[in-house]
């Protein structure tokens, strides 16, 4: 073969090379592209407020096809768990002199095993007591009184004790009237019809007035509140469960209407806090107000948008939503805070304008447009959530209530719901010892003294 020839093979061999070359770089090229998608795909996902239902795709399969290695439940490798203290109060002897075998009386003890056990008492059948109350006449003044007697309700036949036992069943445990017969009837030997029942729950409701009373005074002057609402079936109309929840207390009212009427009836026309809620248009009425509107709303809102453009307003968003976080968990004076707001606005403003364009996410386009100045009031106001969250936890518990019950009887009913709900939730979220407060405010506003 000749030189020439043998460059000119040389230089063809070189040239399907570089496009071989050439068009491996683009398939590296594309699938970097497709790398990319799928990590944004992923970090959507991630999203702290979306929730867990939209994830079900990315959950490993726990139902079958089980492999050596799979992750296991219960607590991580290195966990330091927690073992209840028993100190024993009194010590019993389990022995015995005779072999259940052959009933030999031979024994030798081969090895002594110590349990500790925690028990309770059997409940008791209720005590019936008949109080003799002697009225009392002062010669010296005059006047006439009844000796104070703490435990005594004033009227009725049903004691503290019970009343407690009744409230803590129909509102922490969630139990239906016929229900909570049947089980005193079971445990106590005590029998008592729903109808009974119901009175005294409303009698404890009475007893719940003033500490209710001042909880809606406590929520009208508070700095910051967030609020929700619900609907509920009373009497087969609609109604709503609002909730107005503060750092000690939380308020439920149930009213036929969701609009500002009820606003105004619970915070007034004048308030000037700072109320987070959702974007329903009933919050707008709050004009001296500062708003803080939701945050986990938004997000959900855009994650559902499928297009391309869609989604990358929902990543925009996101980013935002973070840049809060993350400026949030710092110390920043006012007037970095009030620039960082600006700014803030300012960004999403770029944002309405660039997506105003898609004549597909215009909706969720107005939804963030007009509600544009009350997007980062968390930025501007230190201590202010981002999300409506707290107000969403409070509210779970009517939700499960209404899943159960279907919907209240009576205006009676809803009344006593509100009071109680709302007595036990503050009680709870402060903390308190449930069973001393309960009998605390029987004893204060039912008993005689």
């Amino acid at each position: 073969m000749g030189l020439k020839k043998r460059v000119k093979n040389l230089e063809e061999a070189l040239k399907i090379a570089l496009q071989r070359i050439e068009e491996q770089e683009e398939k590296i090229l594309s699938q970097d592209k497709i790398i990319d998608s799928l990590k944004k795909e992923i970090q959507l996902y991630k999203n702290s407020n979306t929730p867990s239902s939209a994830n079900k795709h990315l959950k490993p399969n726990t139902q079958g096809n089980k492999t050596k290695g799979n992750s296991k439940r219960g607590a991580p490798i290195g966990h330091i768990g927690k073992t209840r203290e028993q100190t024993p109060q009194r010590k019993e002897i389990i022995d015995t002199d005779e072999c259940p075998f052959c009933h030999g009386h031979h024994l030798a003890d081969d090895k002594i095993i110590k349990q500790v056990v925690e028990e309770v008492e059997e409940p008791e059948p209720p005590e019936i007591v008949e109080n003799e109350i002697h009225k009392k006449k002062c010669l010296d003044c005059n006047n006439t009184f009844i000796p104070p007697q703490n435990k005594t309700p004033l009227e009725g036949s049903f004691g503290v004790n019970l009343m407690v036992i009744v409230v803590f069943i129909k509102f922490l445990l969630r139990g239906v009237l016929r229900k909570t017969a049947t089980f005193l009837e079971t445990s106590h030997s005590f029998t008592i019809t729903p109808a009974a029942l119901n009175e005294i729950i409303a009698r404890v409701a009475s007893a719940a007035d003033k500490e209710y009373e001042e909880m809606k005074l406590r929520i009208k002057n508070a700095i910051k509140i967030y609020i929700d609402e619900t609907s509920f079936s009373v009497l087969g109309k609609n109604y709503w469960l609002w909730v107005f929840r503060t750092e000690n207390d939380v308020l439920y009212v149930i009213r036929p209407s969701r609009g500002s009427n009820v606003l105004e009836e619970i915070l007034g026309k004048e308030y000037s806090g700072t109320v987070i809620c959702d974007c329903w248009r009933a919050y707008n009425f709050l004009a001296f107000a500062n708003i803080q509107r939701c945050w986990s709303h938004l997000m959900r809102k855009s994650k559902e948008l499928l297009t391309v453009a869609g989604k990358n307003l929902h990543e925009k968003l996101t980013e935002l939503f973070n840049e809060i976080k993350g400026y949030n968990s710092a110390n920043h004076t006012s007037k970095e805070r009030l620039a960082k707001y600006e700014e803030m606005t300012e960004k999403l403003k770029e944002i309405i304008k660039y997506y105003s364009k898609y004549s597909e996410l215009e909706s969720v386009v107005k939804y963030i447009n007009f509600n544009l100045g009350n997007w980062f009031t968390c930025i501007k106001i230190e201590g202010i959530e981002p999300t409506n969250n707290y107000a969403e936890q409070a509210i779970r518990e009517p939700v499960i209530v209404r899943k159960i019950i279907g919907a209240f009887r009576s205006e009676t009913g809803k009344d006593n719901y509100e009071k109680l709900a709302s007595v036990i939730a503050s009680w709870q979220l402060r903390g308190l010892d449930l069973k001393s407060e309960l009998r605390g405010m029987l004893i204060r506003n039912l008993c005689l003294s």
